[in-house]
């Protein structure tokens, strides 16, 4: 295991990911009801991981995932949390509906990847990412949402709102106050086919900025201040 929480403030966390195996981080809160996820990460080993780090700071157990797209490396592992909730915007509950009905196996995803080289390697790297499919199970949300979705768990206030944008349609930011931290996923990296321009990437990622987060976390990059994504935004 080489996961580690990075403590951003009070009781919330980023479980650190892995781009190579295609592990996202994975936000953390630590609340007097339970411990809420930020998306669920991709598979059952990087739960062990994050069950291991919760374990170390005896963290209570995980009641609730909040998803912020559908992506798989995102999704995988909430079938091996069967006690939460999950909630996500209804375009990703879609995606998760066709997913709960398809049937996984490492060949099957060989087969489904075809001919090209890029879904043959994010095949390959969700085989390594579940390595028994026998006990993998794909599920959908427990809860949808259209537009905005408020809840309060603990001492810890959630505003999970739908974004949409270049990356995904039903991308979402998941915004928690008092601490004023906020999880963007994978929109600052835009379309994934990469085919998107510039300044329409930049414009979205101004209107992160715009939201005036103490932190922010975003799915492939360590999470950073306010202050240090707004720089890094100005610099592209």
């Amino acid at each position: 295991m080489n996961a580690s929480l990075k403590h951003l403030t009070e009781s919330i966390y980023a479980l650190s990911g892995d781009m190579r195996r295609v592990r996202p981080w994975l936000g953390v809160v630590v609340t007097t009801h339970g411990t809420v996820l930020i998306d669920s990460g991709n598979g059952p080993i990087q739960i062990a991981m994050l069950q291991e780090a919760l374990a170390a700071i005896e963290a209570p157990p995980v009641t609730h995932i909040l998803l912020t797209h559908h992506h798989w490396d995102h999704v995988f592992g909430s079938g091996y949390l069967p006690g939460a909730t999950v909630i996500a915007h209804e375009g990703t509950q879609f995606h998760l509906n066709v997913m709960a009905g398809e049937p996984w196996s490492a060949d099957y995803n060989m087969t489904k990847a075809g001919a090209s080289k890029g879904a043959q390697m994010n095949a390959t790297l969700m085989n390594a990412a579940v390595p028994d499919w026998m006990e993998f199970k794909a599920i959908p949300a427990h809860q949808t949402f259209q537009d905005k979705v408020e809840i309060q768990i603990g001492d810890y206030h959630f505003e999970i709102m739908h974004f949409g944008g270049l990356h995904e349609k039903d991308s979402c930011i998941v915004r928690v106050t008092p601490s004023n931290v906020l999880f963007v996923g994978d929109i600052p990296y835009g379309s994934v086919r990469g085919d998107h321009k510039p300044e329409d990437l930049r414009k979205e990622l101004d209107l992160l900025v715009g939201y005036g987060a103490d932190w922010i976390v975003e799915g492939h990059r360590r999470p950073s201040t306010g202050a240090e994504f707004a720089a890094w935004v100005q610099g592209k």
